[in-house]
């Protein structure tokens, strides 16, 4: 059993890279309180490992009967991922603030942490893969436990991880914050052109086939 958790939870851990995900956390909660970053953070966590039980359940299922490809989850993730990510370049220090006429701030531990940063297409297939993967060995039940459990592990590990940004905050101060945010929100842009190319590659590559 060891070894089948292992054959789930390393691929995840790896894929979902929380450590990559934190300097993104870090440069949308900079603003927050230490205690609505801990909100966001357990929203996130929270939201990304729903996402993908359901996945691991019935995420084969799911995609099959809607008709949608991995390739076409990686585009739309990247779609969302861009627009999130030209407004951090856009607003800089600003961002995650409410927007003028608005109460309260936009949660943004949904999107674009939870999905696609945490659950996103990479995570979802290595979770589906893993499911037919495991339950060719062993019956569903010990699967789905195993699934459930890496996927658990890996986003209380994140959820840790996420909770030493308040350090890179607090060594990069109010002018960093800004230049940060501005950098990460390019890089994030960058990663979603990614994500949607490699949706397209992945794309023709089906048609050619």
């Amino acid at each position: 059993m060891i070894q089948e958790f292992l054959s789930v939870f390393i691929p995840l851990i790896i894929i979902v890279n929380p450590s990559s995900t934190l300097a993104l956390f870090s440069a949308i909660t900079h603003k927050y309180s230490k205690k609505e970053r801990k909100i966001t953070a357990k929203n996130a966590v929270f939201y990304a490992s729903i996402l993908l039980i359901i996945f691991a359940f019935a995420g084969a299922s799911i995609l099959d009967y809607l008709n949608i490809e991995i390739y076409s989850l990686r585009i739309a993730g990247g779609i969302l991922l861009s627009f999130v990510g030209l407004d951090m370049v856009r607003r800089g220090e600003q961002f995650g603030e409410s927007q003028p006429g608005k109460e309260q701030k936009v949660d943004y531990a949904l999107v674009p942490l939870a999905m696609p940063s945490l659950s996103g297409p990479g995570a979802i297939t290595i979770t589906i893969v893993s499911m037919k993967s495991l339950t060719i060995n062993i019956p569903w039940f010990y699967a789905i436990i195993i699934a459930i459990i890496s996927i658990l592990i890996t986003m209380i590990i994140t959820y840790l991880i996420f909770m030493s940004s308040g350090l890179i905050i607090k060594i990069l101060g109010k002018k960093g914050m800004d230049a940060f945010t501005r950098v990460m929100g390019l890089l994030t842009v960058a990663i979603a052109v990614q994500f949607a190319l490699t949706g397209i590659a992945d794309w023709v590559t089906s048609i050619n086939i």
